[in-house]
């Protein structure tokens, strides 16, 4: 057991769209990445929650007929199923919380790489 600084960690992340698995907890990922000056397409993950957790900066998450803002210490959790997008136009850097196997190369734009 030990403790784990999420900005500490955010900051260290050298590259941009870098996905870094820092925890696993019930065949769960938590994964950091920053990003900028990205907005990937409309997806579902079928099999899984996933949580957005902002840990510095801010981004959008769009969902058909509606966007949620988040700001840094914001979070949000898409049920399985609901179709949404990441819109992030500034730098943020954000904890993804998702069942393992719901990141692929096909909903990153090709940047996970698991």
């Amino acid at each position: 057991m030990e403790v784990i600084n999420l900005r500490e960690i955010g900051s260290q992340i050298p590259n941009l769209y870098q996905y870094e698995v820092i925890a696993k907890m019930n065949n769960h990922n938590f994964t950091m990445v920053r990003v900028k000056d990205r907005t990937l397409d409309f997806h579902t993950h079928p099999d899984s929650d996933e949580v957005f957790f902002v840990v510095d900066g801010k981004m959008k998450l769009e969902f058909r007929g509606k966007t949620v803002d988040l700001n840094t210490g914001e979070m949000c959790v898409v049920p399985k199923g609901i179709e949404h997008r990441p819109i992030c136009t500034t730098e943020v850097t954000c904890l993804l919380i998702e069942h393992e196997g719901t990141l692929t190369p096909e909903n990153t734009d090709g940047t996970y790489k698991g």
